[in-house]
């Protein structure tokens, strides 16, 4: 912590930000904020990331975005920043089409700044955000091949789990012979429904059938942020391992997410 300290007060240090898709950046903010209440940006020349544990300790969130995706990145050296996630949400919740977002540091470096212009509207808006100090450890997830692969449309994907996931708190995923299947089971009764295998979907598995179950609410968190970002989906899942979900986008650019499976009878 010294060494970031010492170059927090260096006067002549300076960090500015400007990503390509603003709306893409506050929708990511967004979603990541039901994960990460406080989370630490790791900003560094090849770009930002935000990732994390969320605090019930049964998913994990990997954000970045690539030096690339950037119209604007200028960071001298690493930079580790804490901050207020639903806070930061709030501030770029006004940001709309056509506005250009700048992240970067105040005078002192004591302040996360925000601003966004339009200057076809002639507006603009600065916002200083107090920064946090957090004591988070690293966490590095080892690479894990799956049981069932499963690659559609991140609309498909979304659709069945909403729809499905209003009728129960628990989302039976199941890959077989005859496609992906998204079930529950609740007061009303039992729901079901199945994306089968076309041009556009790609589904593998090792085995005849592949079942896991997952919190809907967390399914669902985890497909808002990937919505705003990747019109693709990759989920790979079976009943022993977290569940992994792959966002891509840009040019380099990433959303991944943990959800550790459910036990069910």
């Amino acid at each position: 912590h010294q060494s970031r300290r010492a170059l927090w007060a260096t006067s002549a240090f300076t960090m500015e930000i400007i990503p390509n898709d603003s709306q893409a950046f506050r929708a990511a903010v967004d979603a990541l904020k039901d994960f990460l209440p406080q989370a630490q940006l790791h900003i560094r020349s090849s770009g930002i990331k935000i990732s994390g544990m969320d605090t019930s300790h049964v998913g994990y969130v990997d954000y970045f975005l690539a030096a690339d995706d950037c119209a604007t990145i200028n960071v001298p050296a690493p930079l580790v920043i804490g901050i207020n996630m639903p806070i930061l949400s709030r501030t770029l919740s006004a940001v709309g089409a056509g506005d250009r977002v700048t992240i970067s540091t105040n005078k002192s470096k004591e302040k996360l700044v925000i601003s966004y212009t339009n200057e076809k509207l002639g507006r603009k808006a600065v916002y200083e955000l107090n920064t946090l100090e957090l004591d988070v450890d690293g966490m590095e997830i080892p690479d894990s091949s799956y049981a069932a692969t499963v690659c559609a449309r991140t609309g498909d994907i979304a659709a069945a789990m909403k729809e499905v996931g209003n009728f129960g708190d628990t989302l039976q995923l199941c890959l077989d012979e005859d496609g992906f299947h998204v079930s529950t089971s609740g007061d009303a009764g039992r729901v079901k429904q199945t994306l089968e295998g076309t041009d556009d979907r790609e589904m593998e598995m090792t085995e005849d059938k592949v079942e896991a179950a997952f919190g809907t609410k967390y399914l669902l968190q985890i497909m808002k942020g990937g919505s705003a970002l990747s019109t693709t989906t990759k989920l790979e899942f079976d009943a022993n391992q977290p569940m992994r979900t792959t966002f891509r986008f840009g040019t380099g650019s990433h959303f991944l997410a943990y959800l550790a499976p459910k036990i069910t009878e």
